[in-house]
């Protein structure tokens, strides 16, 4: 069961994606991506600034010590804030350090990542070219990309190709398996995570039928998928989605302005879901178009969430 009432926390911001709940302060963090920061909220609606990379940032993550990786977009890197500037804020480029490389030889650019307990980043390569102006199809095809592992050491190795735009991830509370969202294969995928970060035996997960973008797993071992449309032009909602395929809940996006690009379950007791909306898939973005909500839901996060 979902509740009746959505409620608004951050409006007036321009494309929010990424989410990253963080228990010990109570506060959701996200890249503002078009804006070019990573911010934080609460449930007060305060909104912070964290960090402006200089660049747009995307996937967030957190390691045991409090630092902050963050996907630095055109560069093609991911950047380290120490946990001492987490805390602090309004970071600038000059006050984070590299941490690792995640370009590839195919020419790919990087968007999403999640980072498992163990520290090791899994970071989504994809191939530029497809538009959003018409739906995917033979005349707009989407490309595959690839998935970066990125070691705490900062050593990188791609250990997935033929991803089709890999998008939200999640790693189970064991360690052991790694879902992604496939976004236009309109597909979660799961792989079995090595010993040494690399992986294996890849599998369907569920098919949406629709876009998969940003997910978070809940103590089930469900997932719920921010979908940006579930037909081409409309709002598209969120989904909460059973190994196997089976379809637990639906949230649609009733505002007819924006579409649904990323989720997180947070909170104290881990059952906020919270909702990170833009403009509507296909039309351009302007700053004021983003927001975030959140909405109470049965079933909390899964374990060791980062």
């Amino acid at each position: 069961m979902v509740s009746d009432s959505i409620e608004l926390i951050a409006d007036d911001l321009f494309f929010p994606e990424g989410p990253r709940w963080r228990a010990e302060e109570q506060k959701l963090y996200f890249s503002d991506v078009m804006a070019g920061k990573v911010s934080r909220v609460d449930d007060a609606s305060a909104v912070e600034t964290v960090f402006e990379p200089g660049e747009f940032p995307n996937g967030l993550g957190f390691l045991d010590n409090g630092d902050l990786l963050v996907v630095a977009t055109e560069s093609r890197t991911i950047v380290r804030l120490a946990a001492y500037q987490v805390v602090v804020g309004s970071a600038r480029r000059s006050d984070s350090s590299h941490h690792a490389d995640i370009s590839t030889a195919y020419g790919t650019r990087n968007n999403d990542m999640v980072v498992a307990q163990n520290g090791n980043a899994y970071a989504g390569a994809y191939l530029p070219g497809l538009s959003e102006e018409v739906p995917p199809g033979p005349a707009n095809p989407p490309q595959f990309g690839n998935l970066v592992l990125v070691r705490p050491d900062g050593s990188s190795q791609v250990v997935a190709d033929r991803v089709c735009f890999p998008n939200g991830g999640a790693v189970t509370p064991d360690g052991k398996t790694l879902i992604v969202a496939e976004t236009f294969a309109f597909t979660l995928t799961a792989w079995d995570i090595e010993d040494d970060g690399t992986l294996s035996g890849r599998r369907p997960f569920a098919n949406l039928a629709a876009p998969t973008d940003g997910i978070s797993l809940d103590a089930e071992g469900c997932i719920w998928v921010a979908c940006p449309y579930f037909s081409y032009g409309d709002s598209g909602g969120w989904v909460r989605v059973a190994d196997g395929g089976e379809i637990k809940q639906v949230i649609a996006l009733e505002d007819r302005d924006k579409s649904a690009y990323a989720c997180m379950l947070g909170g104290a007791d881990g059952r906020d879901l919270w909702l990170c909306e833009s403009t509507v898939f296909g039309q351009e973005r302007f700053q004021g178009d983003g927001r975030v909500r959140k909405v109470r839901v049965d079933v909390p996060m899964a374990e060791g969430q980062c």
